[in-house]
């Protein structure tokens, strides 16, 4: 079959000729309103987290399963933040960490997060959803990418700013950041609770920030980063919101082993640029398609995305964004069935 777990690592590999699975994107928000669930109130219990999160897979039938989709802005809370939950979608950080001045940084300890409850919490549902599915499943843990989690750090309209006008203060916080996402993963990587790590840096997005900045600001974060998970021989998925054609050559840079495509990138592009560099992943429009489209449209626009990315291996079918909460399971099956036609 084409939708297990060594189907996953084998397009990591790029190895010709194996079998193209395809797998859901995050879903952390479609999971919680498939079961009329509140993100506040789930991560309070760990156990009946990953009891969801089981439940919803067992329906789904995905090779990877996302622990922690959604919860991404509890990260920054937990260095003295809050979070305001919403009655719909992923709860958003109340106000910025930073108030006038990177240097306060300097009075933060990236280690407070291990006694955080959230994060022990989601830490904890890791451990119970890889213990009882681990086997059949890639079980990772999403997170932000430093360049989006500074954003949220600092406040994003000034981190922008920053990048201009306050350069040293923008890599201070990105500094902090990547050091912050090495404390979060580090738990679940170096007892290898987990095998692939997900990040998704949507303020990095090719409608947001050039190809130049995107050497700067990035790049130089994302590549220790992504290098301290291989040392632990774990994988990395990174997702780029956007447009992001004009930076792919910087983004295989990363090291990232599978970079997932925005539905606004050309596979094919993407596939003659790169291919031979990164895992692709990619990239039926989630709303037009997944969210508004019929099963039907959504198995024609998969075969697409398959016709225009499989050859030669390396290639993961997904959704080209983190699901809307309202797609119709009968779509998520034919998108995750198109490869085994």
């Amino acid at each position: 079959m084409a939708n297990t777990k060594q189907a996953i690592f084998d397009a990591f590999e790029r190895k010709p000729g194996a079998s193209v699975p395809s797998t859901v994107f995050g879903g952390g928000m479609w999971t919680l309103r498939y079961w009329n669930r509140q993100f506040g109130e789930l991560i309070q219990d760990p156990h009946t987290y990953a009891d969801i999160i089981i439940k919803t897979n067992d329906e789904v039938q995905s090779p990877i399963v996302y622990v922690g989709s959604g919860y991404n802005n509890y990260l920054a809370a937990a260095v003295g933040g809050t979070v305001k939950e919403r009655k719909a979608g992923a709860p958003d950080l109340a106000a910025p960490i930073v108030r006038e001045h990177a240097d306060e940084l300097d009075e933060l300890d990236v280690a407070v997060i291990r006694n955080d409850p959230v994060i022990q919490n989601i830490w904890e549902a890791t451990r119970l959803v890889a213990e009882a599915i681990g086997d059949k499943v890639i079980v990772t843990v999403t997170a932000w990418g430093p360049f989006t989690l500074a954003g949220q750090i600092f406040g994003v309209e000034d981190f922008m700013r920053a990048t201009f006008k306050r350069k040293k203060e923008a890599h201070k916080t990105l500094d902090f950041a990547t050091r912050l996402l090495k404390e979060f993963y580090r738990p679940l990587v170096e007892d290898h609770t987990i095998s692939v790590t997900s990040l998704a840096d949507p303020t990095a997005s090719g409608d947001l920030i050039s190809p130049r900045t995107f050497k700067t600001y990035c790049l130089p974060y994302l590549q220790p980063l992504i290098q301290e998970f291989k040392e632990h021989d774990a994988y990395t998925w990174l997702h780029i919101c956007g447009d992001t054609t004009d930076k792919l050559d910087l983004i295989a840079d990363t090291g990232a082993d599978c970079f997932s495509l925005d539905y606004k990138v050309d596979i094919a592009t993407a596939k003659e640029l790169v291919g031979d560099r990164v895992c692709l992943a990619g990239n039926v429009n989630p709303v037009s398609v997944l969210d508004q489209g019929t099963p039907e449209d959504t198995r024609e626009a998969s075969l697409a995305c398959l016709a225009a990315g499989s050859a030669g291996g390396g290639f993961i079918l997904t959704s080209g964004c983190d699901l809307p909460p309202t797609v119709p399971l009968e779509n998520l099956h034919a998108m995750l069935r198109a490869t085994e036609d």
